[in-house]
């Protein structure tokens, strides 16, 4: 049994190697028996030679049968070529079998193949009835695009008609718009605060504009004039219905001023009060009534002249109503203020001019109740309102004749009434116009005041003796301020009676003009000369009032006059008591107003002209000369050039009268310091002077004789010369505290004092210098020197200074 199933399974291991040897026989990657190439292509081309022998399919079973049938039916070998033919069948069969699925695929892909060209055909089907279906869709776009083209042009046609039918109604509008616009006008005549009303203005301005456009139309310059007719219609309506208000409003004024006989002035709260109700409350209850027309027609004003003249028209309608009310009502009220502050100027030139702008004030507002924008005829009515102010005002000018009123209303004018607050009020532009020209004749009236004072109380001025009192009443000063040094609680007081003061001008404005040269009591008490003080009073006064340019003048004029008039009065006192009392004067004086002007912060400078001859004589001189040449012709013409170089010459000069002071005043103290120093040592200094005379004779001659020396002449012996000497110190010790207690009265400085007599100090000892230096070249012995004693400027400066009262 082993052995049999061995056997079997050795049999089974070699078909599996015969199979497989088999199938390895031609393997494509290792074949048992590889081929050449030739030997392949021999033997497929034996094997084609068979098919094509042998291959029979009718005589074998088909190659789609079963197996199992094929087998079933085993053909009958009896030949070669049977068996030939049965292996080409078999062949055929195995290589069937090798390509079975293939074979199935094929089918597969027959059936798809099948499939898809039942498909094509569908598809073709499919395009050609899409190709039909385009074509009817072309031609139905085809249609539509013609038919939407041809709405479009309807579309189009029927736009321009309606555009033609709006135009031709626009341009129909006005031309259509007429008689009802006439219409509307004709039946509010009454009413033209109606909103019909304003409208139909409003529409005639447009046809108007409309028609200014379109003038080529055919009836368009005979509606224009229709149009402007009715619009004349309407605005003359409009200013019936403005000036029946404003008559009738005037009227009610009238009556209720007559029956209550009210003025402008009172200031009594219920009467101000009523002048108020009257005269503006129902100017402002008339112009609710037309206040809505007026406004449209000042909105229309500036683009239509009827608009423009209706406004005229209305505004003049106003003033004329207003103006005969308010006239009567101002004129009365500055006519009673005036009446009523006769005697106080500067009470009625503020009250009137408050008064004026009050007016003005509420004027303005009630022109405001009618009419937004300013026009020149409310200037015009403002300016007859402010003419009646300047006619109240300006005859009471006449009448003031004092310098400090004039002053005062310069100053009320020029700073009160003018302010940079009101100035800036647009509706006061004529008032202000009225207050300036108020001040220019103000300031007029004070120029000649002032020139006339000049006159009689500057330059035509006596002095009493009471003024020329000096130094008594410098010391009687001094005096009465030590009795009030000695009794402190005593009350009395003395007053000066010499010294008359300017009636024009309040003593007490000399205040502040304080001599800032010394505290003497002269100065403390105002105690100038009146020349001076009625000088400084004036310029301070004016300095405020009047412009730079006439201050300038009126100041210079004033100074020259006022050091004239010192200048005679320093002559008068040197005459009366001592030239050092005389020039002290001056001195004191010409400080005091140099220190007083300091402040003023004008130029003093002023331009003068004159005419210089001095080349007139000397071309007078050439043309007697060339009188042969008179008559000849050419540049060498002697009367041409008389002509020419003849003329006077004008000359331009400045005067500043600030260095003229300091010039008088400089002047004066080199006067002063040279008198007092003649008085002093006037002998030494003749004596100096006729000895270097003779020393001068002497030197210049070649011999020099014996007996020829200074020292030999008789005014030079030393005896003369120490009792010169002598004398001349006792002058100095007896005299130098006179002129110091002068100069301590009159100026009271000591700075001053010291300053003034310096110069007095250094010429003594430059005289006895030069009288000593003259000494040692005058042929003195030592004996002779010891004799005349000069002192030396050691010396000198000691004495002075022992017997000075400052103690220098």
């Amino acid at each position: 049994m082993n052995r049999s199933a061995s056997k079997v399974l050795e049999d089974k291991d070699n078909d599996a190697l015969i199979q497989e040897n088999v199938v390895n026989w031609q393997s494509a990657t290792n074949p048992l028996a590889p081929l050449k190439e030739e030997q392949l292509d021999l033997f497929y081309e034996v094997g084609d030679v068979l098919k094509s022998l042998y291959a029979n399919e009718n005589n074998y079973n088909n190659d789609d049968e079963p197996a199992e049938h094929q087998k079933e039916n085993i053909p009958v070998i009896s030949s070669n070529i049977d068996f030939v033919r049965w292996m080409v069948s078999v062949e055929k069969q195995i290589q069937h079998e090798n390509f079975k699925h293939f074979q199935v695929y094929y089918e597969l892909l027959s059936k798809h193949l099948n499939n898809s060209q039942h498909l094509l055909t569908l598809s073709d089907q499919s395009l050609n009835s899409l190709s039909v279906l385009r074509e009817k869709y072309e031609n139905v776009i085809e249609k539509t695009h013609y038919l939407h083209n041809l709405s479009e042009q309807l579309m189009v046609q029927q736009k321009c008609l309606k555009e033609k039918k709006s135009e031709i109604n626009h341009r129909l509008k006005y031309f259509i718009y007429f008689p009802k616009c006439q219409d509307i006008i004709e039946n509010m005549n009454k009413k033209v605060n109606n909103t019909d009303f304003i409208d139909a203005l409003n529409n005639i301005d447009l046809a108007i504009d409309y028609l200014k456009e379109n003038m080529s139309f055919k009836e368009s310059k005979i509606y224009k004039i229709k149009y402007e007719s009715l619009l004349n219609t309407a605005l003359m309506h409009v200013f019936n219905f403005v000036n029946n208000i404003l008559i009738e409003t005037s009227k009610q004024i009238i009556t209720g001023s007559e029956n209550n006989d009210l003025s402008l002035q009172h200031h009594k709260d219920s009467v101000s009060e009523s002048i108020f109700a009257l005269y503006y409350g129902k100017f402002q209850s008339s112009s609710v009534k037309m206040k809505k027309i007026l406004e449209i027609i000042e909105q229309k004003q500036d683009k239509n002249d009827h608009y423009k003249n209706t406004m005229y028209d209305c505004q003049t309608s106003y003033f004329k109503q207003r103006l005969p009310i308010l006239e009567a009502a101002v004129s009365k009220a500055l006519q009673e203020l005036n009446n009523q502050h006769r005697t106080d100027y500067s009470v009625l030139f503020r009250s009137c001019c408050l008064f004026t702008v009050k007016v003005c004030t509420d004027e303005v507002m009630c022109y405001n109740f009618f009419f937004s924008s300013l026009s020149s005829q409310l200037h015009d009515y403002l300016s007859s309102l402010c003419q009646h102010l300047y006619d109240t005002l300006r005859p009471c000018l006449i009448h003031i004749n004092h310098i400090e009123i004039l002053c005062e209303l310069c100053s009320i004018l020029k700073n009160e009434m003018s302010n940079d607050k009101n100035v800036t009020n647009e509706c006061l532009t004529r008032y202000f116009e009225v207050i300036r020209q108020l001040l220019e004749d103000v300031e007029e009236r004070l120029v000649f005041r002032v020139n006339m004072f000049f006159k009689h109380d500057l330059s035509d001025y006596k002095p009493s003796p009471g003024d020329l009192a000096y130094p008594e009443k410098l010391q009687q000063m001094i005096n009465v301020i030590e009795i009030k040094e000695r009794r402190p609680d005593s009350r009395s007081s003395i007053r000066s009676g010499g010294s008359q003061d300017m009636t024009n001008l309040d003593v007490s404005h000399m205040s502040h003009l304080r001599s800032y040269t010394g505290n003497s009591p002269a100065d403390l008490h105002g105690m100038w000369y009146p020349t001076v003080k009625r000088t400084l009073v004036c310029l301070s006064r004016l300095y405020f009032c009047l412009d730079r340019e006439t201050f300038q003048s009126l100041a210079q004029e004033a100074l020259i006059i006022c050091v004239n008039t010192l200048q005679n009065a320093s002559g008068i006192i040197s005459s009366r008591k001592t030239p050092v009392d005389g020039k002290l004067f001056e001195i004191k004086h010409l400080l005091i107003i140099r220190e007083q002007i300091a402040p003023f912060q004008v130029d003093f400078t002023s331009k003068e002209l004159s005419l210089d001859f001095s080349t007139v004589q000397k071309a007078a001189v050439d043309l007697v000369q060339k009188r042969k040449q008179i008559f000849t012709f050419g540049s060498n013409n002697a009367l041409l050039e008389f002509l020419l170089e003849g003329t006077p010459k004008v000359k331009e000069y400045l005067i500043d009268s600030r260095k003229e002071i300091d010039k008088k005043l400089k002047f004066c103290c080199e006067s002063f310091i040279a008198f007092v120093t003649k008085m002093l040592i006037g002998n030494v200094l003749d004596w100096n002077e006729q000895a270097e005379a003779f020393l001068q004779v002497s030197k210049g001659r070649v011999d020099t004789v014996k007996g020829t020396t200074l020292s030999k002449q008789i005014f030079a012996k030393p005896e003369n010369l120490s009792d010169l000497v002598k004398e001349a110190e006792k002058c100095m010790k007896l005299k130098i505290p006179e002129i110091q207690r002068s100069m301590q009265l009159y100026l009271a400085n000591k700075e001053t004092e010291f300053i003034l007599f310096r110069p007095i100090k250094n010429n003594i000892i430059n005289a006895f210098i030069q009288m000593e230096q003259i000494v040692q070249k005058g042929g003195y012995t030592t004996d002779d020197q010891l004799l005349i004693a000069c002192p030396t400027p050691e010396h000198v400066n000691i004495l002075i200074c022992s017997v000075s009262l400052t103690g220098e």
